[in-house]
């Protein structure tokens, strides 16, 4: 019998990225090698309980019956750090809209709808070879380590998908630097760059 190491699974709207505002079931894996600092979920590096594929798939019926036009958001911690190809098929053979959210550091084989990927510092912003062509959107934390330069090398992967631009704090009056890294950007030509935010902090919901 499958298990993985989950630190939460719920409902609530999609908070960030191109695919914010839209109702999704987030299966939150528990783990992740890179542990930043600035990490907003750091209880997901330790906490979590052993759930085989039938538990987390009834949590997810549950959800859908209440919220049918959810979709599903695999999530950190870092989910790429289990092998997750026997329950994407499953959640797919459910007919549903399946995303992931990686840091980009492993890959695997997966029938995923969507890719989000967020590379960080402490990995040099490195993004796994094998993974580059199935990019779907880039978040990007801004803090004193993202530069442009940085960001320029992301973009030759591809112009095709928009990088977003994050605060790595969600303060109000705490924008400016995102707000001004955005700025330069624009002057400097760089395609598709986009201001992030967190609707789910806006709305003050999970």
């Amino acid at each position: 019998m499958i298990k993985y190491m989950i630190n939460e699974i719920f409902w609530s709207a999609q908070g960030e990225g191109a695919m914010a505002g839209y109702p999704s079931i987030f299966i939150r894996l528990a783990g992740c090698s890179l542990k930043c600092d600035y990490c907003d979920t750091k209880n997901s590096w330790l906490e979590g309980k052993l759930l085989s594929e039938s538990e987390i798939l009834e949590k997810v019926e549950i959800y859908l019956k209440e919220y049918p036009e959810s979709r599903i958001v695999l999530t950190g911690g870092e989910p790429l750090e289990q092998d997750l190809f026997s329950l994407v098929e499953k959640l797919k053979k459910m007919d549903l809209f399946v995303s992931i959210e990686t840091n980009g550091v492993n890959y695997q084989k997966l029938n995923i709808d969507w890719w989000t990927v967020s590379p960080k510092d402490v990995a040099d912003f490195e993004i796994n070879d094998n993974l580059k062509e199935f990019v779907s959107e880039i978040k990007l934390v801004v803090n004193p380590n993202l530069t442009i330069n940085v960001i320029k090398r992301i973009r030759k992967i591809g112009n095709n998908f928009p990088i977003f631009l994050q605060p790595q704090f969600f303060d109000t009056g705490k924008y400016g630097n995102t707000y001004d890294l955005y700025k330069k950007c624009q002057r400097s030509g760089i395609k598709n760059i986009l201001v992030g935010f967190q609707l789910h902090r806006i709305y003050d919901i999970d």
